[in-house]
């Protein structure tokens, strides 16, 4: 064969492993798709059962005073730690993804295929967690308001721990300390970075 010839068979073998490559991750594309779109259908159901369940039409209302009782604390915390496996889970997985990120900088088109498929992993553990979160919440009868609720005052507002930078403090500092510092051990214990932009994303948040 000449180098010409050889040159020309590289280039097919080339093209056609990209286009296999292609069509292969079309193909786990559309796979992913319809599995995520039933996880996610599942996702809403479990918040549609907890909304009805637990905060029924008048939704949450902040307690008298806007801190909570020790006995909502407590449940707040029996989620929390409740959820803890799901939290390491999720934060190995979101760990392998952002190396993976970093790798495929650098590298080519399988590279990219690996951080799909790492990515596309992602959205279906995303959904496992979010339904986890809803059946615990259901099962220690607390509604997707209060627990978002308090989540932000303990972790945004007296933590301080990823707050967004246009949120206020509107509580005496005073107050919150004498509320929260019994339990400031087992709530940070209960927090991850990585997890934490995750944990409020519910189907009717408000912004």
């Amino acid at each position: 064969m000449t180098k010409a010839g050889k040159l020309k068979l590289g280039l097919l073998i080339g093209s056609g492993i990209v286009v296999l490559a292609i069509v292969g991750f079309m193909g786990v594309a559309t796979w992913y798709a319809g599995r995520i779109n039933a996880e996610y259908k599942e996702v809403a159901e479990s918040e549609k059962i907890l909304r009805e369940a637990i905060e029924g039409e008048q939704g949450f209302r902040p307690p008298a005073g806007a801190i909570p009782s020790a006995d909502r604390m407590a449940v707040f915390l029996a989620v929390r730690e409740d959820l803890a496996s799901w939290r390491r889970t999720m934060d190995t997985a979101i760990t392998e993804f952002t190396a993976d990120q970093e790798k495929q900088r650098e590298g080519g088109l399988f590279d990219l295929l690996k951080l799909v498929n790492t990515g596309s992993d992602l959205m279906p553990l995303y959904a496992g967690f979010w339904i986890a979160r809803n059946q615990t919440l259901l099962a220690h009868e607390m509604g997707p308001g209060e627990y978002e609720y308090i989540y932000r005052l303990v972790y945004q507002t007296w933590l301080e721990l990823n707050r967004p930078a246009v949120s206020k403090n509107d509580y005496p500092a005073g107050e919150l300390d004498e509320a929260l510092s019994p339990y400031s051990e087992r709530l940070i214990r209960a927090f991850d970075a990585d997890t934490d932009p995750l944990e409020l994303i519910f189907k009717e948040t408000k912004p």
